[in-house]
Parts: structure tokens; sequence; C-alpha cells
């Protein structure tokens, strides 16, 4: 049916993408060093697009501590595969060539009709030679860095060659083949190097960002950890669940971190770190969303725990958005480097926006509920702690929503125009309403002296007559909580027992305070959805020793 449809249409768009993630991760492409590792040349006549490289003049460039930014052409060589034309035959061959220009010249440097030179050209001095990428003359050759593969011999060994880059601005890197032999691979290496290091100009900003978050986050631990160590023995689940949101947060900070300065150190990308920090990103996410929609069912608020047919689908939500959200996290790191195409951009992003949808859908409606049943008990200060945060979570969500619009607007622009803010929109803006919603998780659940009010508990209601109250020991309200009110069937004893827990009571023979209402001619009030019977009324709760 149209379900099913939908169903292996989301299954196939899920397995484009990891085949993607998979060659994206474990390809060869990697950061500002183009390895070429017996890379086969293309086919006659022909070009590949292999690469787009971020670069800063050294004017522009934020860090200029390492010099003038450049170009290299590392041990480059082509090795023969055919056993009838080895190297040592072509050593004249100079067809396969790799270039390095600016993306805005590319259509003005590259005419599709016609991309190789020819004999033509040479007369009319367009070119030095035949069967060679042919280039527009117009354009400033010191835009444009071209580099001649050959095949090694005695009088033409490995090649190197570096050129300083003096513009800003975004470099496609070119293979071409404009011969007639296409038995051959390429090896060596493709070097562009900032300023700063070898951090493309897309990246860079991303290092000082987590540096930073990793501060914060510290500061947020030792906050937490300040005030858990100060009312240790009022903490429930929900404040541990906090700090379990904080030491994830605190460690993707650090990951990405690191894995920005070494990428920044070395040249490529690390590809256990890359992954364990994207990892602990979608983890992150994940355990937020699943902790927040808990707390929304009731979870620990007004009931002890979930049935078991919801925790099947939350369950089954958080493997199916871990897998499709490590994807997505994975396609938006490598789509300025490899030039994706918007179609699949969005293709891969879809189905973790339809989760997303789905989950704020069922955040929100669990939330109303809540609400509407904490206003039916009659717990006013669980109320208001849930009124408060709909609030700020409609108010995030307003904000990611216009964010996400505006992403989606910023695509259509060049990658020319929007690639030195690009991390604003990626990681900046997400990172930071995040911060804000767990600061404002971090400011609602703060561990204090009456934290044990908002656990699973019932909150006697309030009254006009402050006389006429329920559950009042030496001036103090009376909080049931989970485990210290029996169910009715199991006796009027258990009961007893167990309410005698909940107070504190002792079976000794201290003189004791009467729980109940104050007049005498009054019915006994509902108490967590159980009725109080005149005995029960009377059950004494113990004096403080």
């Amino acid at each position: 049916g149209p379900r099913a449809m939908a169903m292996m249409a989301v299954l196939a768009t899920a397995t484009r993408c990891a085949a993607l993630h998979f060659l994206l991760s474990w390809g060869t492409a990697v950061a500002q060093i183009y390895p070429f590792e017996a890379t086969q040349v293309p086919k006659n006549r022909t070009l590949h697009t292999l690469y787009a490289f971020y670069v800063f003049s050294e004017q522009e460039a934020p860090d200029k501590s390492l010099g003038k930014p450049f170009v290299e052409f590392n041990g480059l060589a082509c090795h023969s595969t055919s056993a009838s034309r080895p190297d040592a035959t072509l050593g004249s061959y100079q067809s396969v060539q790799l270039s390095i220009l600016r993306y805005r010249d590319f259509w003005n440097v590259i005419n599709p009709k016609q991309i190789c030179t020819t004999w033509g050209d040479v007369v009319q001095n367009k070119a030095t030679a035949k069967d060679m990428l042919r280039v527009q003359r117009q354009i400033n050759q010191q835009d444009i860095y071209m580099h001649t593969v050959r095949f090694p011999n005695a009088s033409h060994p490995k090649h190197y060659e570096k050129r300083t880059v003096e513009k800003t601005g975004v470099y496609i890197l070119i293979f071409s083949n404009c011969g007639d032999f296409d038995d051959a691979t390429v090896s060596g290496n493709v070097v562009v190097k900032n300023a700063y290091g070898f951090l493309p100009g897309n990246e860079y900003y991303k290092m000082p960002f987590y540096g930073w978050l990793l501060l914060v986050y510290a500061g947020l631990a030792l906050v937490w950890l300040g005030l858990s160590f100060r009312w240790w023995k009022e903490l429930f689940h929900m404040q541990n669940c906090i700090a379990a949101v904080i030491l994830f947060g605190l460690l993707e900070a650090f990951m990405w971190y690191i894995f920005y300065s070494d990428w920044n150190a070395q040249g490529v990308r690390g590809k256990a770190v890359f992954i364990f920090a994207t990892l602990l990103t979608v983890v992150k996410s994940t355990f937020s969303y699943m902790l927040v929609l808990v707390a929304s069912l009731g979870w620990g608020v007004t009931r002890p725990f979930l049935d078991r047919p919801v925790m099947l689908k939350i369950q089954l939500l958080c493997f199916f958005y871990i897998v499709l959200d490590f994807i997505r996290e994975t396609v938006l790191s490598y789509r300025h480097s490899h030039t994706l195409s918007l179609a699949f951009v969005l293709l891969c992003l879809l189905p973790v926006s339809l989760l997303n949808g789905g989950i704020f859908y069922w955040i929100f409606t669990a939330l109303s509920n809540l609400m509407e049943t904490l206003k039916e008990r009659g717990q006013t200060e669980k109320l208001t702690l849930f009124e408060r945060l709909w609030k700020f979570l409609i108010w995030t969500l307003t904000a990611a929503t216009f964010t996400l619009l505006f992403q989606i607007l910023n695509l259509t622009k060049s990658v020319t125009e929007r690639w030195k803010y690009q991390w604003v929109l990626s990681d900046g803006i997400s990172h930071t309403l995040y911060l804000l919603v767990l600061a404002a998780m971090m400011y609602l659940w703060k561990p204090h002296e009456n934290s044990q009010r908002y656990a699973y508990s019932t909150q006697v209601d309030d009254c006009e007559n402050s006389g006429a109250q329920l559950g009042i020991v030496g001036g103090r309200t009376v909080w049931a909580q989970h485990g210290q009110l029996a169910d009715d069937d199991e006796g009027e004893q258990d009961d007893a027992d167990s309410f005698w827990a909940t107070t504190g009571g002792r079976t000794g023979g201290t003189p004791a305070d009467v729980i109940g209402v104050s007049g005498p001619d009054q019915e006994g009030r509902r108490f967590d959805g159980e009725r109080l019977t005149p005995d029960s009324a009377a059950v004494a709760a113990a004096a403080s020793a």
C-alpha cells in the first residue's frame, strides 16, 4: 500500500546516503592534502572535477602565523598499466594534467565544447602544445595553477612544484587527459595550505568555536556538579539525566576541537576522531530529544514508568534517528569539499527532518496532556515548571524553524558567496540554541532543598482555607512518592505502612499529628486518585525527633 511504498522510499534514500557516507569516510579525498594512490587517469579527452579547496589570501586570513598560502604538486607521477606501452616509452606524453583554478572563473576558463588544445590553437598562439587542457587566455594566468603529470624516466623524474596563492576564493581541482592513452594511474599529492594551516577556509572558524564551546560546557559541568554535591540527598533521575547531557556536550565539543586542531596541523581528516565526534553529536541529540519526550509523557512526574508499547516505539525511534542523523552529519560535513548537488543533500536531510517533525509533534502533544493532568490533580508547582518549559520550547522551535528556512534559502546562493559564514548556520546557531535549551532545563530542574517535589509524587491540592488543608505535618506539605503508596487491593495495613514510611514514621510510641480535614463534618479528599476513608485520614505521621 501507500504506507509500504513510502517506507521503501525512505529506506532507499537512507541506503543511497549510507553508501555515500562510506565513500566519503573511507575514500581517498581528505582535507587540504589530496592524495593520489594509483588513481586511474580520466578517459581520452575528458576531465574530472575532484575537490574544492577554500583558501584565504594572506591579507584576509584570520591567522597569518605560517606565512603565505600556497599550492604544491608533490611527487606526482604517471605509471602505465599497459604491457605494450611501459613507462619508458611514454616519456614525451604530457596530456595528463592537474589544474587548480577559482570556482567563479571555471566556465570562463574552460570551454565545455572544446576542452583540449589543437594544432590550430598552437598556430594561433593560443596554446604551447596540442593535446593539453585548453584555457582562455583572457583570464589572469596567475589565478590558474596547472601541472603536467609525466611518466617517470631518466629525463623526467618525479616532479615537485610550489606556487603561492594570492587571492581568496574557492578553488577547484581538475584532473584532465587530452591525449589518446588512458591505461595509466597517478600517484602523489596535491597540497593546499592556508596562512594558518591546512584547515579549509570554510572550516577554520569551527576550531575556535568548539574551543569556546568546550569552556562553556566545562563551566556548566562545574556548576551542576557543585549543586549536585550540595543537594545530593535531593537528587532524582531527571537531574541525573541532565548531568549526562552536559557530559555528552562536553565530550562532543572536546572531540570536535581535537578533530579540527589535528586537521589543521596534519592536513588530513582523522577518520576515527571524525566518526567518534559525529557519533557523540548524534547520541547527544538523540538522548536530549528522548529525555524531553519521556518527561513530557509523564515519566517520573505523574507515572513511575512508561508502558511497554510506548517504550518500544521510543527505542525504534532512537535507532532510526541515530542511523539517519549520523548519515546527515557526514553528508553535511563533506558537501562543500566534494561539491555535492543540492538535490542529493536535501534528499539525505529529508528523513531526519521528518523524524524531527514527528518527535516535536509527539513532545508537544504529550506535554499538553501532562499539563492538563497536573492541573486536574492540583499539582501547581509541577504545572508551573512545565508551563515554563512549554513556552521555552515554543520559542526555541520558532527560532530553529526560521534558521532552517534561512539555510534552505542560503543554499540557493553560489558557494563563492556563502562559504565564509556557512559555519554559523551549520554549527553556530544550532549549538547555541541547544545550549540555551540546556541552560533552561538546568534552571528549571536545578538541585535545591525541595527538588523531590518534582519527582514522581502527588502534591496535595491547595485550599483557600489554610485551616482545611490536606497533608500538613508541622506546617509542611506532605509528598507521597512512588513506591510509598500502595494500590487499593493491597489492604489497609499495607496502605498504612506505606504512608507511614512516606511521612518518616517510626514504630515507636511517638506522639503523632493527625493528617486529614480540620472539620469533623468534612469528607475526606482524594489523594492521588484515591479516596481517603475516615480510617486512612486518621493515619499518624511521626513527629520530628
